[in-house]
């Protein structure tokens, strides 16, 4: 068996080599390529194919989480050019676990449906609840269809047109001249 030659210092190991990374190395000369110090042949990390301690892979080269900004050492999840230890990847709402689960990212933070729902949705001036289908878009805002009523007879606006009457919409029925007197400034079909 021919004799191994140490990486570091080119001479020939006598007695006890650690072999890494296709590498053989004196023991005192399997070191640490940022810190220099001694590392341990059983706990060290591979970056560029170089030896790497603990403490300077920790500090230096671990993936961060996206959440609680520390090093993330076991299984981690991607998402959105980001990643997250697995128990940090949750809605900032309510904090249910995102993974297998529809998720938004709003500005870097993650989001539950329901919660996105809630807090980004536009909301029905009617009822002021999320539209999450078709809406109306009337009087510069949106209503859910259903919602979209006759503000004297409470009927559903559907088809035909409807008024403007201090801001509200009016039917055509109730625009009758004995239901109601409107100035033309007040009258607007869209």
């Amino acid at each position: 068996m021919t004799p191994s030659i140490c990486c570091r210092c080119n001479e020939q190991i006598r007695h006890r080599a650690v072999c890494s990374l296709g590498k053989a190395y004196h023991p005192h000369h399997f070191t640490c390529t940022e810190c220099g110090l001694v590392v341990d042949p059983r706990l060290f990390f591979a970056v560029n194919d170089d030896v790497v301690c603990g403490e300077c892979y920790l500090g230096h080269h671990a993936a961060r989480c996206s959440a609680c900004r520390t090093p993330i050492l076991e299984r981690c999840i991607s998402a959105v050019g980001r990643k997250w230890h697995e128990r940090c990847f949750r809605c900032v709402s309510c904090s249910k676990p995102l993974i297998s689960s529809s998720f938004f990212d709003i500005n870097g933070y993650l989001f539950c449906k329901e919660h996105f729902r809630e807090q980004f949705s536009p909301r029905c001036a009617a009822c002021a609840e999320p539209i999450e289908d078709r809406a109306v878009v009337a009087l510069a805002t949106k209503w859910h269809v259903e919602c979209f009523r006759c503000f004297i007879c409470r009927q559903r606006i559907t088809t035909g047109g409807f008024r403007i009457h201090n801001g509200q919409p009016i039917c055509l029925a109730c625009c009758q001249p004995t239901t109601i007197v409107l100035s033309p400034q007040n009258l607007c079909a869209l």
